[in-house]
């Protein structure tokens, strides 16, 4: 093996180290404000197990799997841990636990989460803040899916996203003229920040660029519209395929499970790594392109699975959502073909096939952690 080969997977396997990713399993908690039936506030909080055992080391004996006999032991700690991340101002409005809610679990698309349930004396006439500091400094990827609750969901506060640590919101603020536009930046913030932590996405459109930008065998790279056509129609048959399957899910009109859609998202990438190393697809790339964006759809459509929107308020946050994950899409290509420019020319090609190699075994490795349900790597 050459030396600039070695070198350029020593640069690939370093760039994938440093990905803040799990993969495609976003960190994501969902709150739902409210009110009981005397006016005090209610708060409840859907927690990932998955989260909580990284934080807490839930998974005492070791075994890769939580029991509900390890997580009913900790349920205290599993409280107290969730409620230090919910601060409500004024003080005289803290939240506390529901005296008549025990914690519940609830399976979800992506794994089962912890439902908890939190109370406090105020009522949304004092106009309480809630601070959302859960996970911070833990999980750098985690956000906080917030939205108000009400008989009629016009009334309902509008959803936002919440980062740790950021500025505090005011759940209990609904109303009937509640601007649907204050869920815009927030969902369009999620999508730029699903994708760009998404190491699998990310992986997959860098294969597919990695031949356009570095060229293939002795063949000089294409430049100008040689270039820029072929990459702007493989990326928008991506962008049109998952822009149809993320909506399908959303509107919940076609569902697939998380264990079919991821083994097929790292397949996708095994397929586009071979592809750079032994052309298969020739013709048809750009359409192999559309079918995998068909799949990849179903993958970004996680955080919009689990809200229960009015339709209106669904379609806004699906068109925000989908404008942001487009956005990142848009930076990963320009910043990989930024990076890529200084290597294309001579050697080029040798660059392409040992990245495709390395991005190749990543993708065999994700592929057969995703069927088989073991962790292997750290993203």
């Amino acid at each position: 093996m050459s030396g600039r080969l070695r070198l350029a997977l020593a640069l690939l396997l370093g760039a994938l180290a440093l990905l803040p990713a799990r993969a495609h399993q976003a960190s994501d908690a969902y709150l739902r404000a409210g009110s009981a039936a005397d006016g005090t506030l209610t708060l409840q909080a859907e927690v990932a197990l998955r989260d909580l055992d990284l934080a807490l080391e839930l998974d005492t004996d070791g075994d890769g799997r939580l029991s509900w006999g390890e997580v009913r032991r900790r349920e205290a700690e599993i409280g107290a841990r969730v409620l230090a991340g919910l601060t409500l101002s004024p003080e005289r409005c803290t939240l506390r636990p529901a005296a008549d809610r025990a914690l519940a679990l609830d399976r979800k698309a992506d794994g089962v989460y912890a439902v908890l349930h939190y109370t406090s004396a105020c009522s949304a006439a004092d106009g309480p803040q809630l601070a959302y500091t859960l996970f911070q400094g833990v999980d750098p990827t985690h956000r906080g899916l917030l939205r108000g609750d009400a008989a009629d969901p016009r009334t309902a506060a509008p959803l936002r996203s919440l980062v740790p640590g950021g500025a505090a919101v005011a759940p209990w603020s609904g109303s009937a003229a509640a601007d649907l536009a204050d869920a815009g930046p927030g969902f369009f913030a999620d999508g730029l920040h699903h994708i760009l932590i998404g190491a699998d996405h990310v992986l997959f459109l860098v294969c597919l660029l990695l031949p356009l930008a570095l060229g293939r065998g002795d063949a000089p790279p294409p430049r100008g519209r040689a270039l820029w056509w072929p990459l702007f129609g493989l990326v928008t048959a991506f962008t049109v395929a998952h822009s149809i399957t993320l909506g399908l899910a959303a509107w919940r009109v076609l569902a697939v499970p998380p264990s079919v859609i991821e083994p097929l998202i790292a397949a996708s990438i095994a397929v586009a790594a071979a592809d750079n190393l032994r052309p298969l697809l020739g013709r048809w790339r750009t359409l192999a392109a559309f079918g995998f964006g068909l799949v990849h759809g179903f993958g970004f459509a996680g955080p919009l699975l689990e809200i229960d929107l009015p339709p209106a308020a669904m379609a806004w946050a699906m068109l925000q959502f989908n404008l942001g994950v487009e956005a990142g899409q848009l930076v990963v290509v320009a910043l990989a073909v930024l990076a890529l420019h200084p290597l294309r020319g001579r050697g080029g090609a040798a660059w392409m096939r040992g990245g495709s190699a390395v991005a190749g075994l990543l993708a065999l490795v994700w592929l057969g952690e995703r069927v088989l349900d073991v962790k292997l790597l750290p993203v």
